[in-house]
């Protein structure tokens, strides 16, 4: 299904100055994951542990909370469908909501429990790693966007855990938790390509560079992150430190972020040249952050969690890492997500989203 005429593409809109904060939105619980559609400017947020907010980005008003299955994990949009898929764990299944009406169209159950979600717009096909509690095996499965069942179930051994879609060359690339490799994916005929060894317990959402065709891979409990070339499937290593829980890029200036979250100190955030792959700044950063680069602006975002009073939001210049500004945004801060037309971040926090203008 089309996206309606009347959702009018908005100009892109840059503003000038530092960033701000420019609104704090209270919601009913503790935000989880979040995503955005930039043709409709609305965001999609889970909250709690069966629902999903509906924001417009507009108003930055909430439109609606959707009842949806128990202890919602991972969401992903379909921006050509205007559909919404999350990912409910504890109940195996797959809410297919419809953005236009927001409303639950249907419910797919794809397996024991499921984690990750990921789409290809291009063949309007979702994936979704799932795992079985009692059989051997776990699987990923593929569901059509268009008529809202299974498609495919591929078989893993092990704990198939993030995905990426590569729509321009229409490969999907798994990490097993269990194995520590990454699988490669043919996404028409939907088999194992080939699977390379890489870090331990890469449970962290890789980093894709479509022009180098290179993925990085954060390794939470090795010391070092995966360079993964996708055309050859060699994998180098680039040093770092353990427990590796963020890893993004800017593909403008083809520098890569990787956060590592120590236990009992600081964390650290290591700003590696993709032309090179080596490392060339390294910063201190909160224990536990979420990060996020503005490609368009070149700046860096590290929202700080914190259990009681404010968060820090700290930004940074994404080449020299040089401080630019700290804001004080709600407490809990969490997931992120930019509108890349209006260049406005919606940051997840306890009980509110904050809404920053770069």
């Amino acid at each position: 299904m089309l996206i309606r005429k009347s959702l009018r593409v908005a100009k892109r809109q840059v503003a000038l100055g530092l960033p701000r904060l420019v609104a704090t939105i209270p919601v009913s619980a503790r935000v989880g994951n979040i995503a955005l559609n930039p043709v409709t400017n609305r965001v999609y947020f889970i909250q709690g542990e069966h629902s999903l907010g509906v924001l417009d980005a507009q108003t930055n008003t909430i439109i609606t909370t959707l009842n949806i299955g128990q202890l919602p994990s991972h969401l992903a949009l379909n921006a050509r469908t205007n559909r919404i898929y999350v990912a409910n764990f504890l109940d195996g299944t797959v809410s297919v909501i419809n953005g236009l009406t927001n409303r639950v169209i249907t419910t797919v159950k794809v397996g024991e429990r499921c984690d990750h979600i990921a789409v290809n717009t291009r063949t309007n096909l979702i994936y979704v790693t799932t795992i079985s509690l009692t059989a051997k095996f776990a699987s990923v499965v593929v569901l059509n966007g268009t008529t809202n069942k299974l498609q495919r179930r591929i078989r893993f051994i092990g704990r198939p855990s993030q995905l990426v879609v590569n729509e321009l060359t229409n490969r999907i690339y798994v990490t097993n938790t269990t194995n520590d490799t990454l699988s490669v994916i043919h996404g028409t005929r939907h088999t194992i390509l080939s699977t390379v060894k890489v870090g331990k317990n890469p449970v962290i959402t890789p980093a894709l560079n479509r022009k180098t065709n290179l993925l990085y891979v954060a390794n939470n409990l090795s010391r070092f992150c995966s360079v993964v070339n996708l055309r050859t499937l060699k994998v180098r290593s680039i040093e770092l430190e353990r427990r590796q829980s963020n890893v993004i890029l800017n593909p403008m200036t083809n520098h890569i972020y990787v956060t590592s979250a120590q236990v009992s100190e600081k964390g650290k955030l290591f700003a590696i040249n993709g032309d090179t792959n080596r490392v060339y700044r390294t910063i201190t950063v909160p224990t536990f952050t979420n990060t996020l680069v503005n490609p368009t602006t070149n700046h860096l975002f590290i929202a700080g969690s914190s259990e009681t009073g404010t968060s820090p939001l700290s930004v940074y210049h994404g080449t020299t890492l040089k401080s630019i500004t700290t804001l004080r945004i709600a407490k809990g801060a969490g997931d992120m997500v930019m509108n890349p037309r209006t260049n406005r971040i919606y940051i997840g926090g306890e009980n509110s989203i904050s809404v920053v203008q770069d």
